[in-house]
């Protein structure tokens, strides 16, 4: 496997900055779980710290990320809910 030179990585990380700074904004709101204060995440070596609880405007790019994000964490504790539920014990 041939690993990404330092220039490659660089130019990933301005090649999405460039395209996030193009995006469509949308103002979404993320509820915290577990009483966090932020959500952090990032697309390619871009980072972001959004505050949860409060209307934030963020590309639509990342908007969908977050929401898909969402919909696997839902899915997931779904899936386990029955596991859990059996105390651990293989179901169906």
């Amino acid at each position: 496997m041939q690993y990404p030179s330092e220039t490659e990585l660089r130019q990933a990380v301005e090649t999405t900055c460039e395209a996030l700074r193009r995006d469509a904004r949308v103002t979404i709101r993320i509820a915290p779980l577990n009483g966090e204060t932020h959500w952090e995440g990032g697309i390619n070596g871009h980072f972001f710290r959004i505050p949860t609880g409060v209307p934030v405007e963020v590309p639509e790019s990342l908007a969908l990320l977050i929401a898909a994000g969402e919909r696997v964490r839902v899915e997931s504790a779904a899936r386990l809910d029955g596991y859990r539920r059996s105390g651990g014990k293989r179901i169906g």
